[in-house]
C-alpha cells in the first residue's frame, strides 16, 4: 500500500501507533475469522502487509474447486485490505488534522504458494528496511516499524522493545506461515539480507532506527 502525495512519512510514532491501534480493531471485525496480518513493515511512503485471507478452513478448502477458493478468499481480502487502509486514512487524519485521500492507489497482492516463495517474503518484508538504506550496527537488530521484534522465526537473539501499549500478535493460521516456510531453508537470521537490498546505499542508522516523537493518537 502507497501513500498518496503530500501525505506525512508513516516512520514516525503517530503512524506507528495508529498502525498498532488499527490492527487491534481489525481483531474485532465481523472479518477477522477470515483474514488477519500476520507480519508488516512500514516504510516512509509505503507498507507491506503479509496477511492470511482464508473464507473457509483449509479442511473446507479441499472440497471447493480451485475457481472457488480463489474468489472466496480473493473477496475475504478485498475486504480485510479495504478495512486497514479506510480505519487507518480516518484515524491518521485525524491525528494530522487534515482532509483528503492518505493512500495513493490500490494494493498490489501477490499470492504464496510454496514454503520457498514465503520463506523469501519473510525475509523481504522484516529485512525491508535494509532495502531501503537503512544500516545497523551490532547484533541482532530488527527494525521496530515492523513485525520483526515479535517475529518468532529468528535463529539468533534479537532485540526487543517496551511497549507502553502492545501489539496484537496473531497466530498463523496456515501451514506454510506457521511451519511450511522452514522447510525451504531453516530459521531467519537477523543478519539475513534479502537479495533485493543488496549493494544499497547505506543511511545512517539514527535515522533509522529511534523513532520520532509525535502527539498522541486522538
Amino acid at each position: 500500500m502507497r501513500l498518496a502525495k503530500n501525505v506525512p512519512k508513516l516512520r514516525n510514532q503517530l503512524a506507528r501507533e495508529t498502525f498498532k491501534r488499527v490492527l487491534k480493531k481489525q481483531a474485532e471485525r465481523p472479518y477477522a475469522t477470515e483474514f488477519q496480518v500476520v507480519h508488516f513493515s512500514i516504510q516512509d511512503d509505503h507498507v507491506h502487509l503479509i496477511v492470511e485471507a482464508l473464507a473457509q478452513s483449509e479442511s473446507e478448502h479441499s472440497k471447493t474447486s480451485p475457481a472457488q477458493r480463489r474468489e472466496l478468499d480473493g473477496n475475504a481480502l478485498r475486504r480485510g485490505v479495504s478495512g486497514l487502509m479506510i480505519s487507518f486514512a480516518r484515524r491518521y487524519n485525524r491525528a494530522l488534522h487534515r482532509k483528503g485521500k492518505v493512500w495513493g492507489d490500490r494494493h498490489h497482492r501477490r499470492d504464496l504458494r510454496n514454503p520457498t516463495e514465503v520463506r523469501s517474503t519473510l525475509l523481504y518484508v522484516l529485512q525491508n528496511w535494509l532495502r531501503h538504506g537503512m544500516r545497523v550496527f551490532g547484533d541482532g537488530l530488527v527494525d521496530p516499524y515492523s513485525s520483526a521484534p515479535r517475529f518468532e522465526g529468528w535463529a539468533d537473539p534479537h532485540v526487543t522493545f517496551i511497549e507502553t501499549e502492545p501489539w496484537p500478535k496473531p497466530r498463523p493460521r496456515t501451514w506454510l506461515l506457521a511451519i511450511g516456510w522452514k522447510r525451504a531453508g531453516g530459521l531467519l537470521r537477523t543478519s539475513d539480507v534479502p537479495p533485493a537490498a543488496r549493494n544499497v546505499r547505506w543511511a545512517p542508522i539514527v535515522a533509522a532506527y529511534v523513532p520520532e516523537t509525535g502527539p498522541a493518537v486522538a
